[in-house]
């Protein structure tokens, strides 16, 4: 077990990524989750996110959905929690991802996946500093629905039913 201490990414938008398609199972995509601000309002479920599919293999985003998005969490750094906020009306209804921020996050959810050697759910947040945006990796964990659906089964088809209740009664009898 560890604890782990790290410093609040002052979050300008945050967010998930899936380095397989999370309704699908599609291994040939990426899919990218973000909102304004610190993710927390994303994961709660009071945002609906922005969602951008990526093909892993052209980097081209094939799906785009921009939500409306009115609240964002932030940093309440006087009293060291979490604060919610009203979104610009300007901003509510604009991606809250550039392309070049999709794109590098594309790819670091690419290389992440090949460390590993398998699909990964991965949550960051992006920051503005000095007029640059940097990606922060905040966890990255193992993709579990599809993956575990792609689980050898335990025993070896039959060509029906019956035949795998005559295979376990034979093997009781010896």
């Amino acid at each position: 077990m560890a604890v782990v201490v790290q410093r609040m990414a002052l979050a300008r938008s945050a967010g998930v990524m899936f380095t397989r398609s999370p309704t699908t199972g599609d291994r040939s995509v990426i899919v990218i989750e973000s909102a304004w601000g610190l993710g927390s309002a994303l994961v709660s479920g009071e945002v609906t996110p922005d969602r951008f599919v990526v093909n892993k293999v052209t980097g081209e985003i094939t799906q785009r959905t921009v939500s409306q998005k009115l609240i964002r969490h932030a940093p309440d750094l006087p009293k060291g929690g979490v604060v919610e906020e009203a979104v610009s009306p300007e901003l509510q209804s604009q991606p809250s991802l550039a392309d070049r921020e999709i794109a590098e996050l594309a790819a670091i959810a690419k290389n992440i996946e090949r460390h590993y050697g398998r699909a990964q759910d991965i949550e960051w947040a992006v920051a503005d500093k000095d007029g640059e945006s940097i990606i922060y990796l905040l966890q990255s964990r193992p993709e579990t629905v599809w993956s575990s659906k792609d689980a050898v089964p335990v025993a070896k088809a039959k060509a029906s039913a019956f035949d795998h209740v005559f295979a376990a009664l034979s093997h009781r009898k010896n």
